[in-house]
This record gives structure tokens, C-alpha cells and sequence, in this order.
């Protein structure tokens, strides 16, 4: 029997530039194949490619689909995530823009189904599900407990300002499953002192997250700066939690979104930058509005990408 060969491609995604922005593979699993791809072919997959996300987008490479609902599933190189932000706009564009498959108007993730469209001649636009929760601890309200003291202490900057706001950062999911501190400096120059470790091992913090339905997630430091004087809709960001830098977290800079909504009570527009201390310059446009009551109503993620390689993977 001849090995299983899937077909990928690989993009850049959040910039018109290649070997710019965040690297994203995306692996084709044709309905055929799907149960012979198991979950831990993929993740092995995922290691393989050594990115911050790889997606199994279920659908041929090379056959038009007939649905306009295609299932995505989003893997970092240790697990499987109901959502991200750049394997969203990545997946989105390659289906829209570069394979011309416009009757595609829906991703289905882990997360619930991610109406997706195009937006001018080369940006995509993605209605982000979301289920917007602020924790009620941070690592300061734990960091005087005797069994999390240690632990945290461990995985905090050298740069005392920058663990100062660590420490104080708000915790806040954007869906059951992905969540981030926002880490709020006052500069560019302390942004640039940030590094990629030592890395905090939250899954060893007892009660970080708040109980029940959100006690079990993926958690990460998100660091911004506000670049635009006087307002808050314009940053600059930087995410290393994975052990290595990610040139551009979309699901963070929606989380990051979504808070300041709350906060401010207002829908807005907010363009975010990061990847830049990495050379690989990341801009990430995300879109909010609100109810009558203040919360979070929608969300939309926006950008481009840019086709690198593409060719095949054994399995």
C-alpha cells in the first residue's frame, strides 16, 4: 500500500510581504482520507512544521467543494485550539482569494462556525464567535499563596516594570478554551525588553482560572503599548508564551479588543501591530460594536496573507 501524502501550502499571514508576518501550514484532508488522519497524525503534523498553528483544512486541494461550510482544525505544536486569530484569516484568504472559492462563506472550528467574506481586492473579514469572560484573579491576588508563590515567581520578566504589570495584567477569555493576561507597558522601549522566557507554567497554578466551564484553557501573556496619543484603539503588541515569539496572535488582539470594548463601552476599530522586535511586522485589524447594555456584540477579524510554498507531507 503506498503511503498517505496530503498536499499543503504554506502562507504569511497579516501581510502582503512574504517572509513577513505569522507562518501558517495549511494540510488538506480529503473527506476519503479523514479517518485515517487521526489526532495524533495531526499533532505529530503540527510538530513537524514547527509553527505557532497548523491547520487540517477538510476539503481537496485541488476539487471545488460543493459546501459553503468547510471544517478547520487548528493545531499549536502541543495541542489542538477550539480558535485562533491568524490560522482564521490565513484558511480564509487561501480559500477566497487564492483558490477562488467564493461560495465558501463559513469556517467551522472547535469554537463554533466563523462566518468568513472578502473584503476589497485583497483583505478577508471573519465574524469571530466569541464568549467574552474577565477571571477574577491575577497572578498578584495568587502570588501570596504558598503553593502558586513559587511558580509564578519562576516564570515572571527579569525586568521588574514589566512583572510589575504581569502581575497586575486582567485575565479574560475570548472563548471557553483561549485565554490571555493583557499586559499593559508604558513604552516601546520596555515592549522591546520583553522575552521569550522564562516561560510560566499556568496549568500548575491552582484556581488562576475562574471554576467550571472556564478552569480548562490555553493561557498567554499578550504585552501592548498604546502607539496613538491620546487613544486606545491603536497598539503595538508582542505574545512569547509559547516558549518562542508569534509574529501575530489574532485571537489576542480580539481578546485585547474585546476588553478595551468593554471597558470604553463603545464598539471601535483597532489596528494592532506586532512581530516587529522579530522582524516580522504583523497588521491585524479588528472590528467591535455593542449592545444597549455595553457587552461585547460582534467581532470581526481582518487582514491578508500572501502564498509561500505549497507541496506535499507523508503520513
Amino acid at each position: 500500500m503506498a503511503p498517505l501524502s496530503l498536499d499543503f501550502v504554506t502562507v504569511d499571514v497579516f501581510t502582503t510581504n512574504r517572509y513577513e508576518g505569522n507562518p501558517l501550514a495549511v494540510v488538506f484532508v480529503p473527506p476519503s482520507q479523514r479517518s485515517l488522519v487521526t489526532q495524533e497524525i495531526k499533532q505529530r503534523i503540527a510538530r513537524e512544521f514547527n509553527l505557532s498553528e497548523t491547520v487540517f483544512l477538510h476539503a481537496e486541494s485541488n476539487v471545488k467543494p460543493e459546501a459553503t461550510t468547510l471544517e478547520v482544525n487548528i493545531f499549536t505544536i502541543e495541542e489542538e485550539l477550539p480558535f485562533a486569530g491568524h490560522p482564521t484569516i490565513g484558511t480564509a484568504y487561501l480559500v477566497l482569494h487564492h483558490l477562488g472559492w467564493g461560495h465558501v462563506n463559513t469556517l467551522l472550528t472547535k469554537a463554533g462556525p466563523i462566518p468568513i467574506n472578502v473584503e476589497g481586492s485583497q483583505n478577508v473579514k471573519a465574524e469571530i464567535p466569541h464568549a467574552v469572560h474577565v477571571h477574577s484573579s491575577t497572578l498578584s491576588s495568587l502570588l501570596e499563596k504558598s503553593e502558586s508563590s513559587d511558580i509564578i515567581t519562576a516564570g515572571l520578566s527579569p525586568h521588574d516594570p514589566i512583572r510589575q504589570a504581569e502581575l497586575s495584567g486582567t485575565v479574560v477569555s475570548i472563548v471557553r478554551g483561549m485565554t490571555f493576561i493583557l499586559v499593559n507597558l508604558p513604552s516601546l522601549e520596555l515592549l522591546a525588553k520583553v522575552t521569550d522566557s522564562p516561560r510560566l507554567q499556568f496549568d500548575k497554578i491552582p484556581n488562576f482560572l475562574d471554576k467550571g466551564e472556564w478552569e480548562k484553557s490555553f493561557v498567554g501573556r499578550y504585552y501592548y503599548v498604546y502607539t496613538d496619543e491620546g487613544s486606545k484603539t491603536k497598539v503595538q503588541t508582542r505574545m512569547v508564551e509559547l516558549g518562542f515569539e508569534d509574529p501575530a496572535t489574532g485571537s489576542a488582539g480580539c481578546t485585547l479588543s474585546a476588553y478595551l470594548t468593554l471597558t470604553e463601552k463603545k464598539g471601535a476599530r483597532y489596528e494592532i501591530t506586532q512581530g516587529v522586535e522579530m522582524g516580522r511586522r504583523s497588521e491585524i485589524v479588528v472590528e467591535t460594536s455593542v449592545t444597549e447594555e455595553g457587552k461585547v456584540k460582534e467581532i470581526h477579524l481582518g487582514g491578508t496573507a500572501v502564498l509561500v510554498m505549497r507541496g506535499s507531507v507523508a503520513v
